[in-house]
């Protein structure tokens, strides 16, 4: 195939491309990531948007998520990149995509993919935690701590990391005597994953709280890394 020829069919293939930022508030925390995968076929299908198939016996749309959430999870920052026929527009995806999906997901953007998201290296969670006893003093001195053992399971099984080693930043954002906020930021993507839920059960195992404390987390925002600097991804 001539130079010129396969250039431009890469061409159509990456403006047929889009990613869509959504949100997964109230009830659609509880969606599964299979089910999530139902859902944007089933809505995609519904819109009368031009969507792309695969080729084979079980042509199928070719959708792929970002980084997806654990269930109880919910998020104002979730990204899916599905292919489209190149005529769709990116505001024709997002008003027809967006009516077809559930209340509680919204489309937020629609554009063209930037970064792979291979290059994810972090995510920004902002933390509840209700009928807890947690002071200032407390939290610092968790932070402080040198080694956090905790059990993180992979692929190839379990196995005992120090999750000081996943935390980026935190922030108290409020504190009483019953209730804690923070935002926190925590390694993701590849091998250096950490889930929201490793962090709060550690956190609450050292303040000697109920394991089974009411804690909600919120994803706010993923990043990649750019050189040193971490930069919102998109």
């Amino acid at each position: 195939m001539p130079a010129a020829e396969q250039h431009a069919l890469e061409e159509v293939f990456v403006l047929s491309k889009r990613r869509i930022k959504f949100t997964k508030l109230g009830m659609a925390k509880f969606i599964s990531h299979l089910d999530l995968l139902r859902t944007f076929t089933r809505s995609v299908t519904r819109s009368g948007l031009p969507v792309k198939y695969s080729n084979g016996f079980n042509p199928h749309q070719i959708i792929t998520f970002s980084l997806p959430l654990s269930v109880g999870v919910t998020s104002e920052s979730e990204y899916v990149d599905i292919d489209f026929d190149d005529s769709a527009t990116n505001e024709e995806i997002k008003d027809k995509l967006g009516k077809a999906l559930p209340p509680d997901m919204r489309v937020l953007s629609v554009g063209l993919p930037e970064i792979s998201a291979n290059d994810i290296c972090a995510a920004e969670y902002v933390i509840e935690f209700c009928d807890v006893s947690f002071t200032e003093e407390n939290l610092k001195a968790f932070f402080d701590e040198k080694d956090l053992p905790v059990i993180k399971k992979t692929k190839k099984g379990e196995k005992e990391v120090n999750l000081k080693e996943f935390i980026k930043s935190y922030e108290i954002i409020e504190i009483t005597e019953t209730f804690a906020k923070m935002k926190i930021v925590l390694s993701a993507g590849g091998s250096e994953n950490v889930k929201p839920s490793v962090f709060t059960a550690k956190l609450l195992d050292y303040m000697g709280e109920d394991p089974e404390t009411r804690v909600y987390p919120h994803r706010t925002e993923i990043f990649y890394l750019s050189g040193k600097e971490m930069k919102n991804f998109c």
